[in-house]
């Protein structure tokens, strides 16, 4: 009985433990994937590839004129790399036409990037299935 006993809650404990890992990879939870959120001419603060997920702060002029600082998440930077996306590809005072993403549902101000497009051209992809690095006119 005691044997079944010890079984029976080291069935529980990994089922719960699965369960929470399956939750965490939902972006759906943390972001709301349905909508585009779009900030025009942003200011990079700060970008750091690291694992389990990059981060990119950025100020944005709101509609009253105020500097908003902004938190992006990134796909891990083993992913990131993979897709020829590295550290060297922003520094703090660099300047974006365009980041774009899907808006928190736990904090303001937060995102999960999708990309971020530069004033010459490029687009920088960091999710999905065509995430990569892509010069302008390629």
């Amino acid at each position: 009985m005691r044997c079944l006993s010890v079984y029976l809650s080291l069935v529980i404990l990994v089922s719960l433990a699965g369960f929470s890992a399956v939750a965490h990879h939902n972006g759906g939870v943390y972001f709301d994937l349905s909508v585009e959120l779009q900030h025009e001419n942003v200011t990079v603060v700060d970008y750091k590839l690291s694992n389990p997920h990059g981060r990119l702060i950025y100020l944005v002029t709101d509609g009253d004129g105020n500097e908003v600082e902004w938190s992006a998440e990134l796909a891990s930077a083993n992913n990131l790399r993979r897709k020829g996306i590295g550290n060297e590809m922003l520094r703090s005072g660099d300047k974006l036409k365009l980041v774009a993403g899907a808006p928190g549902l736990t904090e303001p101000n937060f995102m999960r990037l999708s990309r971020a497009e530069f004033y010459n051209g490029d687009i920088a992809a960091f999710s999905g299935g065509g995430a990569g690095f892509r010069r302008a006119g390629e």
